[in-house]
């Protein structure tokens, strides 16, 4: 028999057919009929996995229909027993399976002494059961109805698919009475079915195969039939040894008599596969999916592809060719195809009718493959050959030189595109191979190349021309067509996605290397090889800018092409020749059109078949000797001909060298596109562009990690939105919430004052123990490690992301990445039921879980993509802003610890003593009378509320700028009593730590105003040295100008806040680049004039300026107070 090994259709069609033999066995068996069935060798391998159907059923020996009420439960015990049988046997032993071969004589038979029997016996066929068996039945008839199209009438049609549909359909018709009507009861019961096992109803679609799905079979008692069949015993025969027994019909169990059947199933699979793909970048080119989804299920449906290619050709090694897979697999289709023509195959492929497009071509995918044999050649070059660039690459129509009326139509017109598109593609690999090799040891190593490329590279390199490769071209030329005009947007999104990282981590160069934080938040050195990567790779390979090479180093090869690559070809073309190393080498490129005679053909196809239409051959030219001259051609094709090399035809037709002149042949010109890689291949940019995400979001976490103020901050907003009526949503804050409730919040948030303060405290690491009556464990030791941010809560990347960086960075294989998605999506959780996890556990077809990772790729994608690092930044400036709150208004001083590097571990002191005074203040009310009680905030927690709702009002830079250029503009102040009119500067602190402030005064009325210090707001370290000429410190400037005024400077809530009518400045140079940048930031026209005030005006300012530091004096060398125990 055939081993389980192909996936898809074959596989379904052998799992079907058996289980139907198998349970019509038993069932014999159990009326009294004793079947007569030849056993076989039992296997030694342990039954790993069920079919691929699907959940518990009646025991075998008294099968029953589509199951309902007394009966389903009845059913549903015996296959619970099945199940426990099976269960307690694996405990001690592991079952073998032994199987037995019945001829279709035999099947017949049972089948008639069941139906004699089925009044008295009661047995009845599950209809499921009977929807299984249809559907192996269509699936014979399709190859049947294939090969009877090709007239095929040999060992590969007539005797294996008319023979066994025939024995099915009678098996079937005799068995008609005992199946069982189809339930009628309410359809949401029939349809219990997992979301991922109706994803099989995918195929339906694909009308070119007329795929159809059996409606009649319910996956789940069919699944539970094949519990119940498959039972392990033990019985006298087995010498008390577990085994599972299976009967299969004769001759389906040899390969060789199959192999038509199979070849058919494994490209109906790819036709399958190809059209959800097709379908797949329909929704990206229709924005109803995004690039990375597009991307990596191409890819998953390329290895997907590969493994089932590799399964076949392991299983058969004596019948296909393993570096030449492809040619030895579609060379059985093609037999088909020219006993359809009633032309002998050999003498077809030797035939300039092998020119001649068929429907069977676009089924084996030929013309793709045609394309890629063109480049077989550059494997057999020798090593020190140096090739030019481009390879020398002949259009496929050099193939057609013998008959040029087949060109011309729109069939052909669309592959010699095709042809175009993907030898360009192929071309400007090569150049892409010598520049890394080149440049390996100078940059960074490019991004990970997609399977596509790899196996393009596998062609080139060795030679392998598999059908995964084909399927893969042909998947690339589909997106082409799909696409359009609009292929390139796979590049702009991966621009996009690059530009927008490079943006939020905002590195700098200091001293020639990348600053991994600049002066701001940094971080911590075992982080830095991920950052550096995503740095690396974006200026390197992705972005354009100076440091990306590869770009200007086509462009260099471009302008290095001779005239002779635009000389039209003759019918033996010699290329051009090698600038360096050995004597150059001369291309041959051979028509394989001639004329054959037909020959007694072959009783088995060929295991190295040729298919090309063009093949080039290099041959060494001696030095001084023209490559071009005609007199040397003639000698070359002499020598080609006396070494077998080429066949002897006699004197070349003067019909085809006319032929070649009218069809003005030239060799392919690479794309003048410089990124052509990337634009041309959608595929490899959205895999680019995941390989960044998931790199993205771990530096991100890293840096969340390493600062500790994103989990504070969380706390410290949930126990606002708890207790607060007027604190704003948090958007980004409340997706963090969301995304990481388990880790946060152990999967449900706080909701009082006590549990706020618990919950944050057991997260530092406090025990239990310290929250009760008598307290033995609480010292000060806990507060020195509340202030050093001891323990924490530590956030997590997604575990998919996790997996795809493994393979990214090749620390797994891809076949590998998928198992492991495979068993992360599909596991229902320890708390799943056990029919819950059964069906999780169910085998799934190439297209339901393409189907599946489709449908969880978006949300992965929408995680990757949270900005953690902004947020960090934020968080962090953010809780000190509010320390330095609570320092001022309470002149309490929050101890500060030196810190590695510029992690601020002592901010989580900070959270936690807002959180425990909130909590006093919540006990001492529930103490106080009843009269007294009333719902009150810590004062503390009042102030984290203030700046919050401040910061909230301004971190949206856009929305900031909106609010300000949407405020009224009136000439007078609200008052009405003054102009209004104000003087803006920065004015500088020297308390501790120093700072600068934006100073704003109106000069009339004399009242200040003052935001920052701008070195904090800038996530600067304390002390910084303000660069006045810095765009990020103007932009910060520019935003804390426009805050003050949208805030109403601070004039309280019963004024409306306006902008101003006219502003100056102290500083001629400030007042321009200010204005500048406000500018570029679309601030409002009319404000974009501000001047430099006269004396009278600084003077005023000055003095109101000193006033304002030495109420900033008094108040800082007042009494201060320590904080308090906690």
């Amino acid at each position: 028999m055939l081993p389980e090994f192909l996936a898809g259709s074959y596989k379904r069609y052998k799992q079907d057919t058996a289980l139907f033999t198998t349970w019509l066995a038993k069932a014999a068996a159990s009326v009294g009929y004793k079947p007569n069935s030849t056993k076989r060798s039992p296997s030694d391998q342990p039954v790993l996995s069920k079919p691929p159907v699907a959940t518990g059923s009646s025991g075998v020996t008294k099968p029953s229909g589509r199951l309902k009420g007394k009966e389903r439960k009845a059913a549903k015990d015996a296959a619970d027993k099945a199940r426990k049988a099976n269960e307690s046997i694996a405990e001690s032993q592991v079952p073998s399976t032994v199987k037995y071969t019945i001829t279709t004589g035999e099947l017949l038979r049972q089948a008639e002494a069941v139906t004699r029997s089925h009044v008295t016996s009661a047995v009845k066929i599950p209809a499921s059961l009977r929807g299984v068996l249809e559907r192996a039945i269509r699936a014979r008839r399709r190859c049947s109805e294939w090969f009877q199209k090709s007239k095929v009438h040999n060992e590969y049609a007539d005797k294996q698919h008319t023979h066994f549909i025939e024995i099915l359909e009678q098996s079937l018709k005799i068995l008609e009475p005992c199946v069982e009507a189809e339930d009628t009861g309410p359809k949401d019961q029939r349809q219990n079915l997992s979301a991922y096992e109706d994803a099989a109803s995918v195929t339906n679609r694909f009308s070119m195969l007329k795929v159809e799905e059996s409606p009649e079979a319910d996956p789940a008692e069919v699944f539970e039939i094949a519990n119940a069949v498959n039972v392990a015993t033990k019985s006298k025969a087995s010498n008390g040894e577990p085994e599972i027994t299976v009967y299969e019909l004769e001759d389906e169990d040899k390969f060789d008599e199959e192999l038509a059947f199979i070849i058919f199933c494994f490209f109906e699979d790819l036709h399958r596969t190809q059209e959800y793909v097709k379908e797949l970048w329909r929704k990206y080119k229709a924005r109803q999916c995004d690039l990375h989804t597009a991307a990596i299920t191409t890819i998953a449906a390329f290895d997907l592809v590969r493994q089932a290619e590799e399964d076949l050709i392991t299983q058969a090694p004596h019948v296909f060719n393993r570096k030449r897979s492809y040619e030895s697999i579609a060379i059985i289709v093609f037999y088909a195809d020219a006993f359809q023509q009633g032309v002998c195959p050999e003498a077809r492929l030797s035939s300039n009718e092998f020119l001649r497009i068929t429907p069977f071509d676009d089924f084996i995918y030929l013309s793709a493959a045609r394309i890629l044999m063109k480049f077989t050649f550059l494997a057999d070059l020798p090593k020190d050959c140096n090739l030019p660039y481009p390879v020398p690459c002949p259009p496929l129509r050099f193939g057609y030189i013998s008959r040029p009326e087949l060109l011309g139509t729109p069939e052909m017109n669309r592959i010699e595109q095709e042809d175009l598109v993907l030898s360009r593609l192929i071309i400007d690999r090569q150049i892409w191979n010598t520049f890394k090799h080149e440049y390996d040891q100078r940059i960074t190593l490019p991004p990970l190349e997609d399977e596509f490329s790899q196996s393009l590279d596998r062609l080139t390199t060795n030679g392998v021309l598999s059908a995964a490769l084909v399927f893969e071209a042909r998947v690339f030329l589909d997106i082409q067509d799909i696409m359009g005009d609009d292929v390139k947007r796979g590049y702009q999104d991966l621009l996009r996605t690059t530009t927008a990282i490079d943006q939020i981590m905002n590195l700098k160069a200091v001293n020639g290397a990348w600053d991994v934080g600049g002066s701001g938040e940094r971080w911590h050195e075992k982080d830095v090889d991920v950052v550096m990567r995503i740095k690396q790779t974006s200026i390197y390979w992705i972005l354009d800018n100076p440091s990306n090479m590869f770009p200007k180093f086509k462009e260099v090869m471009l302008a290095g092409i001779g005239p002779e690559l635009d000389k039209p070809m003759g019918v033996t073309r010699p290329g051009p020749s090698s600038q360096s190393g050995p004597p150059p080498l001369q291309a041959t490129m051979l028509e394989a059109a001639g004329v054959g005679s037909l020959r007694e053909p072959n009783p088995r196809p060929p295991k190295n078949p040729k298919l090309s239409t063009v093949s080039m051959q290099y041959h060494r030219v001696p030095e001084g000797v023209d490559p071009w001259d005609p007199n040397f051609q003639l000698a070359l094709r002499k020598q080609l001909v006396k070494e077998g090399a080429l066949a002897d035809e006699g004197p070349m037709d003067p019909r085809h060298e006319e032929n070649a002149r009218r069809l003005n042949i030239k060799m392919i010109r690479p794309s003048e596109d410089l990124n052509y890689l990337f634009t041309s291949n959608p595929i490899y940019c959205g895999l680019v562009s995941f390989g960044m995400l998931t790199d993205y979001e771990a530096a991100g976490v890293s840096l969340c990690n390493w600062h500790k103020s994103i989990w504070p901050t969380a706390h410290l907003y949930n126990a606002l939105q708890r207790t607060s009526t007027t604190s704003k949503p948090w958007q980004e804050m409340d997706k963090l919430i969301n995304l990481h409730m388990d880790t946060l919040f152990a999967g449900q948030v706080p909701l009082s004052a006590h549990e706020f303060f618990v919950r944050f405290a057991l997260a530092l690491g406090l025990s239990m123990s310290n929250f009760s009556r008598n307290p033995r464990n609480r010292s000060n030791n806990d507060r020195i490690r509340f202030r050093q941010g001891a323990k924490g809560t530590k956030l997590k990347g997604t575990e998919m992301s996790s997996v795809f960086r493994q393979y990214f960075e090749k620390k797994l294989s891809l076949e590998m990445c998928l198992l492991k998605l495979d068993s992360l999506i599909r596991d229902p959780g320890p708390k799943a039921s056990r029919k819950e996890r059964e069906v999780w556990t169910r085998p799934l077809t190439n297209l339901q879980f393409l189907a599946m990772l489709e449908s969880e790729l978006p949300r992965v994608t929408q995680r990757l993509q949270f900005d953690y690092i902004t947020l960090t930044k934020q968080c962090v400036k953010l809780l000190k802003l509010i320390r330095q709150r609570i320092e001022l208004q309470f002149q309490v001083l929050c101890p500060r610890l030196s810190t590695e590097d510029s992690a601020d571990q002592t901010l989580t002191w900070v959270v936690m003593q807002i959180l425990e005074e909130n909590n006093d203040v919540a006990l001492a009310c529930q103490s106080a009378p009843i009269h007294a009680q009333g719902h009150m905030i810590g004062p503390q927690l009042k102030v984290a509320e203030e700046e919050i709702q401040k910061f909230l009002g301004t971190y949206r830079p856009q929305d900031l700028i909106s609010n300000f250029n949407a405020l009224p503009r009136p000439a007078r102040a609200p008052s009405g009593l003054v102009p209004n009119h104000w003087n803006i500067s920065i004015r500088h602190v020297a308390l501790s730590p120093p700072g600068d402030l934006v100073f704003l005064v109106q000069p009339d009325s004399e009242y200040v105003h003052s935001e920052g210090p701008i070195q904090i707001v800038e996530g600067q370290p304390p002390g910084h040295v303000l660069n006045p000429k810095s765009l990020v410190t103007l932009q910060t400037i520019a935003r804390l100008i426009m805050k003050a005024f949208v805030e109403s400077t601070g004039a309280g809530s019963a004024i409306s806040p306006s902008a101003p009518w006219s502003w100056k400045t102290n500083d001629e140079n400030f007042a321009r680049r200010i204005i500048k940048v406000m500018t570029d930031m679309g601030v409002r026209e009319d404000l974009m004039n501000m001047a430099v005030a006269d004396a009278e005006e600084l003077a005023t300012c000055d003095g109101a300026w000193h006033g304002f530091k030495d109420s900033m004096n008094r108040l800082m060398t007042g009494n201060v107070r320590s904080p308090g125990p906690i």
